[in-house]
């Protein structure tokens, strides 16, 4: 999933781009609180969207000798300034905006265009919305749609999936409130509908703004990889107890783990145990005895490094999600 998302989100930039400027000059000439908060609400997702489409391309940059990781997390940073541009330029500025409209009712001056730019974004965003479900449907695989949303660790692809739902829905509401406006001479449809299109903005913005919050802080990876991890060690011929796994998210699609093993010992003899034997009938002397174990102890030792690489390359083989594993043998 590191570069899920990537195509809706640039689709989602443009596409604001162009309503933002469409929906300035609709408001200029209508002087609406509703087209003035679509306006807002357009220019703060272009930015919001720019910022994403800088995370991901940044979160693509190789590990390096100042982050041996990787940069993974920066697609976690952006997107929790998108979420808080979201929250101050969105959501403050179009309930502001609604409220003083409220206490000082504006004159607004009805036109064709208004109602032409809100169906035009309806469509626009309707379609990248489109796009972002059919990105989302892909990625889930057998997960449920809200079960995959909740537990995404790519927070790009869900705020585009978000942003675009309450866009198509904020121009439907707009249209909704300009409409009664329009239709019973009274502006405070107009001013209502500014504060519930920020109302749903602020909604959005807190949820993406604590998600990030968790993926930053690295949460541990989905239970049901946990598990089969767990019993995938526990299965194997050279483990005898695992003492303690800890996880945790490192990008998008990029997990860390940690794991404490008590290796069988008396499995990594017997690989030996012929050898031994025949060494045992030559040994002449403690001099011999002192060989034999020296060398016994250098094979259990070696074996020992094999047995942890041969874990950590079917773990890589079998989850191929997991990018960085420590094991510690006890």
């Amino acid at each position: 999933m590191a570069g899920a998302g990537k195509g809706a989100v640039f689709m989602a930039l443009i596409g604001n781009g162009v309503l933002t400027a469409l929906k300035v000059v609709a408001f200029m000439i209508s002087g609406s609180g509703a087209m003035l908060s679509e306006a807002v609400h357009s220019g703060a997702d272009t930015a919001n969207q720019g910022l994403l489409y800088f995370g991901m391309r940044r979160s693509l940059r190789p590990p390096d000798s100042r982050f041996h990781y990787g940069y993974g997390a920066d697609r976690y940073v952006f997107a929790l300034m998108s979420a808080m541009g979201i929250f101050i330029l969105g959501c403050g500025v179009t309930v502001y905006h609604g409220v003083h409209s409220l206490m000082h009712p504006p004159t607004i001056t009805f036109s064709w265009l208004t109602f032409a730019v809100l169906g035009a974004a309806i469509v626009i965003d309707g379609y990248v919305f489109l796009l972002a479900i059919r990105e989302v449907n892909i990625g889930r695989g057998k997960k449920g749609f809200l079960e995959f949303i909740r537990s995404s660790t790519d927070p790009t692809l869900i705020a585009v999936l978000f942003e675009d739902f309450v866009a198509t829905a904020g121009a439907a509401i707009a249209m909704a409130g300009i409409g009664l406006a329009n239709a019973t001479g009274n502006p405070v449809y107009d001013s209502i509908t500014s504060i519930i299109i920020g109302a749903l903005l602020g909604l959005m913005a807190v949820w993406l703004g604590w998600r990030n919050r968790q993926l930053i802080l690295g949460p541990a990876i989905p239970k049901e990889t946990q598990a089969a991890v767990m019993r995938f060690l526990k299965d194997h011929r050279s483990v005898q107890e695992v003492h303690s796994l800890r996880t945790r998210v490192v990008a998008a699609g990029s997990f860390r783990i940690a794991a404490d093993i008590d290796f069988d010992g008396a499995y990594l003899g017997k690989l030996h145990a012929e050898w031994l034997a025949e060494q045992g009938k030559d040994a002449n002397g403690a001099a011999d005895w002192e060989r034999i174990a020296s060398e016994f102890g250098e094979k259990v030792v070696n074996d020992l490094a094999k047995e942890v690489d041969d874990v950590e390359e079917q773990i890589v083989e079998k989850f191929p999600e997991i990018h960085h594993i420590d094991m510690e043998a006890d």
